[in-house]
């Protein structure tokens, strides 16, 4: 197999993944085949060599190629620049940080199933020796062609495997694909001819790109691609001295806007940021996780994420002010890169907010009743609604005798959730006030009792430790408890 070696000289890859905006801080990993085969295209073009011999060997270099990649990590700097009108704009600038830095930079090495004669290793070896960079002008680059064996690798193309992380890399389509395309498509009138060959697809330039309208550089494809192992090896979590290995089960998010959303939308609210974390979780791991999705195996004993919304500022009582994700099975590594990077909350349902991350641990990290403290996560032995519970069952009459009634669907909640029961559950508040709140999901299903909502309040024997938020929509913000005077 033929083989290209890639040294990042700074020890840095500064290139944004395709079709993110340079914004979303998105890095693309590892170099994509298309920004590869363009370097060397823009190398023919420095050497003025013929078209026709650096064709033939690009067309060798179509394929989609195997990698073997260094440890790296994610990271970006954040600064302002000056636009036409004198106001300053917040750029992100995502790089990938390689193994061994600027000192000794560790290679990436792309691997293509095909041999070459003398005279192409000859030609792909002057192409590598003219270009300087990779990706963006300051990811400073070495190029060396390399022979590679074995079968051990890190990334690899795969539509269909479960791995551990997948994303999305930009290719050039197989040439029959692109003779299919190009077939019954004439000149235009106006302009230049679509591109019809491998040089015409590598040439395809950003001005034409935008002045005709494309939704995609004709003649490419997004291909998946599958990790080995984690892309992004690194602890993400702020660690004291005192170094744990416990997941963090909670993140508490601040929202910033200047419209706060009313907390009788909690339920919509908590959609919303099921679909943006699962987005962001997407962009991390190539899949959304379990945990996020709420699928799999996490799906048990309401082990996965829980989306709540809280009023916990005085002065904005009845609208939400916090949000926060817990999941009782914990968040992994790319779990948390994902709550890292989940700024904003978009969707049906209210315009978007801003999202400000303020910590991530356990519930007892944040449990209290004190300024930046959850009173959802504290401890206590008696509970009462702020948000109503809306049951799963129809109340039935079996030989006389009623059952599935709110305080036996509470009672199990309970003890389902909490693993502890009730010694007391009574009603509070009346039904025109739990009435108001949205009782319905925009999207998906779960077990759904009578169009009703109860307020309630529940003690225990011994002080329990929140969240508690039972019945239907519980795992998006219906039927919470904030704590009580016992």
């Amino acid at each position: 197999m033929i083989g290209l070696q890639l040294r990042f000289l700074a020890g840095r890859f500064h290139a944004t993944g395709w079709y993110h905006a340079h914004n979303e801080g998105i890095p693309e990993w590892p170099p994509s085949p298309w920004r590869v085969l363009r370097a060397l295209v823009s190398a023919a073009y420095a050497e003025e060599l013929p078209i026709s011999k650096v064709e033939s060997l690009l067309e060798k270099l179509r394929g989609l190629p195997r990698y073997r990649l260094p440890l790296a990590v994610d990271a970006h700097t954040r600064h302002y620049m000056p636009d036409a009108h004198d106001t300053m704009t917040k750029i992100f600038d995502a790089f990938v940080a390689v193994e061994g830095g600027a000192e000794d930079p560790q290679p990436v090495t792309m691997a293509w199933p095909t041999d070459l004669s003398t005279e192409e290793r000859t030609l792909f070896m002057r192409l590598c020796g003219r270009v300087s960079y990779l990706g963006r002008a300051e990811s400073w680059a070495e190029l060396h062609v390399v022979d590679v064996d074995g079968d051990q690798w890190d990334c690899w193309p795969d539509e269909r495997a479960q791995a551990a992380g997948a994303t999305t890399l930009l290719a050039v389509s197989p040439a029959e694909e692109l003779a299919a395309w190009t077939k019954d498509r004439l000149s235009p009138k106006k302009g230049r001819d679509v591109p019809r060959t491998l040089w015409d697809v590598l040439t395809f330039d950003g001005e034409r790109y935008r002045a005709e309208g494309w939704s995609s550089v004709p003649g490419t494809r997004l291909v998946r691609y599958v990790f080995e192992k984690p892309p992004f090896r690194r602890s993400v979590i702020p660690r004291s001295g005192r170094r744990s290995s416990i997941r963090p089960t909670v993140a508490r998010f601040a929202i910033r806007s200047a419209v706060l959303p009313r907390l009788n939308e909690a339920l919509a609210v908590g959609e919303r940021l099921r679909v943006s974390a699962m987005s962001q979780s997407r962009n991390v791991s190539g899949d959304a996780r379990p945990v996020f999705s709420g699928h799999g195996e996490v799906s048990s004993n309401h082990r996965h994420a829980m989306y709540l919304s809280t009023s916990e500022v005085p002065t904005n009582h009845g609208f939400i002010d916090h949000l926060t994700i817990t999941a009782r099975a914990g968040f992994e590594e790319q779990d948390v890169v994902a709550l890292q990077r989940l700024r904003r909350l978009w969707g049906r349902g209210g315009h978007d907010l801003e999202l400000v991350l303020i910590g991530l641990g356990q519930p007892a990290d944040f449990g209290g009743t004190q300024r930046m403290l959850a009173p959802v996560l504290a401890e206590s032995c008696a509970w009462e609604s702020v948000t109503p519970f809306v049951p799963t069952r129809h109340t039935k009459t079996v030989r006389g005798v009623d059952v599935d009634t709110i305080t036996d669907q509470l009672r199990r909640g309970c003890e389902q959730f909490l693993g502890v029961v009730p010694i007391e559950i009574s009603a509070i508040g009346d039904f025109a006030t739990w009435s108001r709140f949205r009782r319905r999901r925009f999207n998906g299903g779960g077990n759904r009792g009578p169009d009703r909502a109860f307020g309630a309040r529940l003690v225990f024997e011994q002080p329990v430790r929140g969240p508690i938020a039972l019945g239907y929509g519980a795992h998006f913000g219906l039927g919470l408890f904030a704590p009580a005077s016992c």
